[in-house]
């Protein structure tokens, strides 16, 4: 009776010891994983900065590839290079409307990702053409919206550009994820993006009519920021502006947050801290950008890139790297790890945790079956060995 006592105590430290190797080796991996991805994020957009007219066919592209997406659906539109037009209403294609920022991401996530070159290579493969093809989607759609309600356009092109475009990065990463690298994530690709536009639609509204009031309290503060350091300015929103767009990346953030599932026991909590840190983060390089446009405006050396810099670091780069920080835990799953549909913890072995937790009974539960057929293809053979011996024993 000692000695298997003695021997249960012995199999306790051991798997306490091996759960601490795991969380060592997994801090290890999302460091790297985070250093590589600013890496391959920094080094991209510098990239692109210092040779601008080797990306400038881009925006020609993508103008020639809406032209010709319009004239499939009937429209027979007047493409010049970047300008695109149909009668009275046309569109500049800018280096914001390609997919060159979408390209980044997804690029520098796949890179970064602690898996085979088989997998990042069939990720860019697939991915890069695709993130293409929705996005001349995306331009179509804004274009067809402004020449049905031109008085819409600007409300259609901010959500389309701001909020859409980042979602379509995260999706085409969970994507890849889910079925190129097998990592079993909680939140499944389509189910995410249905949640997103879900939680981003009436937040969107309602900032349309909170825009100008944070624009205010930004000009506020960018303003004592440069009383303080020399420059003394005096700022106020432009009447003129309906929108401002670099403002909803707060909305895509929020959404983003909401919209990803995490364990029952820490979502509110874990939910809330993100939000605070993200929201207030994003904020504070919103205030950095107004400053640097206001010394750029003022003649100050280097400070129209720096202002540049810091837009799309705060409309790109910055939401999706929060997103990432606050979701490691998903995205670098132990391989083999199942959430269960039942309590909702992470378990390696799901099948004997539902046995032993939750009783036999509970593998007839249709949530476990549906857990187990999305895992079939990655250890068919164990599984049905596994269950079909359960239900074996069952009928004995």
């Amino acid at each position: 009776m000692n000695h298997t006592y003695n021997e249960n105590i012995n199999k306790k430290k051991f798997g306490n010891v091996m759960m601490e190797h795991d969380k060592t080796a997994q801090a290890y991996t999302i460091k790297k994983f985070g250093a590589l991805f600013v890496f391959f994020c920094a080094t991209f957009y510098a990239i692109t900065e210092l040779t601008p007219s080797a990306f400038a066919q881009l925006n020609n592209y993508s103008a020639a590839m809406m032209g010709f997406s319009l004239r499939l659906l009937g429209i027979q539109p007047s493409v010049q290079g970047v300008f695109v037009s149909v009668g009275g209403f046309g569109v500049e294609i800018v280096t914001e409307c390609s997919a060159i920022y979408m390209l980044i991401l997804f690029s520098s996530f796949v890179l970064a990702y602690p898996t085979t070159l088989k997998n990042k290579a069939v990720g860019l493969l697939f991915g890069t053409p695709f993130l293409f093809a929705v996005n001349t989607l995306r331009l179509v759609l804004g274009f067809i919206a402004g020449m049905w309600r031109p008085d819409l356009f600007e409300y259609v092109h901010v959500y389309l550009w701001q909020t859409i475009i980042i979602i379509l990065v995260f999706v085409t990463c969970l994507t890849w994820l889910h079925y190129m690298v097998m990592v079993t994530t909680r939140n499944e690709p389509l189910a995410f993006l249905m949640r997103f536009v879900a939680f981003s639609s009436i937040p969107f509204l309602i900032w349309i009519y909170l825009d100008k009031i944070y624009i205010s309290m930004n000009s506020y503060m960018t303003e004592v920021l440069l009383n303080c350091v020399g420059y003394p300015v005096n700022l106020a929103p432009d009447p003129n502006v309906a929108l401002y767009p670099s403002t909803f990346n707060l909305i895509a953030f929020t959404a983003l947050i909401l919209a990803t599932q995490t364990p029952m026991h820490q979502q509110k909590i874990h939910k809330i801290r993100a939000l605070a840190i993200g929201l207030t983060l994003m904020m504070l390089i919103e205030v950095i950008h107004g400053s640097f446009q206001i010394l750029a405006e003022l003649g100050v050396d280097h400070a129209s890139e720096i202002k540049y810099a810091a837009v799309i670091a705060n409309q790109y780069f910055l939401p999706f790297g929060l997103w990432l920080a606050f979701t490691y835990k998903d995205v670098f799953r132990r391989a083999g790890t199942h959430i269960c549909p039942i309590c909702g913890e992470e378990k390696v072995g799901i099948v004997e945790h539902v046995r032993v937790q939750h009783g036999e009974k509970a593998l007839e539960d249709e949530r476990v079956k549906a857990v187990l057929r999305r895992g079939a293809f990655r250890e068919k053979i164990r599984l049905d060995f596994i269950v079909g011996d359960i239900l074996r024993n069952r009928k004995r």
